[in-house]
């Protein structure tokens, strides 16, 4: 089985901003105004502990260190 190519925190960072999309597709929906904003922010929450976890995890690109 082939390992994962891409960094951790960069998967997370995906998978948030599809949660993310998600949340606003929710509000979008068809449906009732509770059912959307339920989803809406169950989806936001997702989007943010992955985001989080991806913040520990890692940066998403080289830091400039200057001395």
């Amino acid at each position: 089985m082939v390992g994962l190519t891409v960094p951790s925190h960069r998967s997370r960072r995906a998978r948030a901003a599809a949660h993310r999309a998600m949340a606003f597709a929710a509000l979008a929906s068809d449906s009732s105004e509770r059912v959307r904003y339920r989803r809406y922010h169950a989806h936001m929450r997702l989007a943010e502990a992955l985001s989080r976890a991806a913040d520990r995890a890692g940066p998403s690109a080289p830091q400039e260190v200057s001395a």
